[in-house]
């Protein structure tokens, strides 16, 4: 009889933005990355990066074959082809979300038009409700983002730039939140930090804007797509993985793609960088000699 040959399973590397991310988060992206791989009877593996801009090279290049992506890089990888959207992030019940300026409680600004002079807090140059939508609605404010603050930095996560606000590191911080059909706020960074809420509060809101999504590169074949498609979907249905996906990305869910909203964002984007309040961005370019992202900061810092 002729031995049995074992059958190795295929290999998929997922990739995502760590931003500084706790070892518990970490553990619960790998806890949910290989329960996808195993409703796909593929092999995870977890790739992380230090920003969204690492990601998209990393995505670029063929590194990663599973990403989760914001809406920036995601749109200018998509754009030029090289991934294709599987699902769409759900927060409370809806694919879209807002970005929001949280102040000190008791600051006193009244409103964004006020917002001349002060010390900015960004997530990402490629963060959507944490950059990129803020200051194109400051500027439809008469607010302009170019000049108008002391100072800016970035702190790679959302949870960051709340306590840059509440420790007074900084005068505003942009971030996203969830919003009802009322205007009511379902969700937000600062409600998951003890104290932030009775801390701050939210100055002005922005959007909507379409969710995150889990891509893959679209080098990878139709089946395996399909696949990693049905497991996404499977796991997030699933009780126990619901908690651990919001545990791990602060989702309440995943949908089958939806492209509502990439369009619009996608042109906003391109006006706002041709209107020059987001600087064109000429690092990672690709085969074509364009940049990879069409906006970056200007003249900012780390945080």
């Amino acid at each position: 009889m002729l031995p049995r040959v074992r059958t190795l399973k295929e290999l998929v590397v997922f990739g995502y933005a760590a931003h500084g991310a706790s070892s518990v988060t970490r553990q619960r992206i790998a806890r949910f990355a290989k329960r996808v791989g195993d409703a796909a009877k593929v092999s995870m593996s977890l790739v992380e990066t230090g920003s969204y801009e690492e990601l998209g090279k990393a995505c670029a290049a063929g590194h990663i074959d599973l990403a989760w992506l914001p809406p920036i890089p995601f749109i200018a990888l998509e754009r030029r082809g090289m991934v294709t959207a599987l699902v769409t992030q759900r927060r409370g019940g809806g694919s879209r979300f807002h970005s929001a300026l949280n102040v000190a409680r008791h600051a006193l600004f009244t409103t964004a038009a006020d917002l001349v002079g002060p010390r900015a807090a960004w997530v990402d140059p490629y963060s959507a409700a944490g950059f990129v939508l803020p200051r194109v609605g400051l500027a439809s404010l008469g607010v302009d983002p170019r000049v108008a603050f002391s100072d800016e930095r970035f702190y790679r996560s959302h949870d960051a730039v709340v306590r840059a606000v509440i420790a007074g590191r900084a005068d505003f911080g942009a971030t996203y939140t969830d919003v009802d059909r009322f205007g009511t706020t379902r969700r937000g960074p600062w409600l998951d930090i003890e104290g932030a809420e009775q801390s701050i509060r939210v100055l002005t809101r922005f959007g909507a804007i379409p969710g995150d999504v889990i891509a893959a590169r679209s080098a990878l074949s139709e089946d395996l797509r399909a696949k990693l498609t049905r497991a996404l979907l499977f796991v997030a249905k699933d009780k126990e993985n619901r908690s651990l996906l919001r545990g791990a990305f602060g989702s309440d869910d995943l949908g089958k793609w939806d492209p509502v909203g990439y369009a619009e964002l996608r042109t906003l984007t391109e006006q706002a960088a041709s209107d020059g309040l987001l600087d064109a961005d000429d690092m990672a370019e690709v085969s074509d000699g364009t940049p990879m992202f069409g906006v970056r900061a200007i003249s900012t810092r780390e945080g």
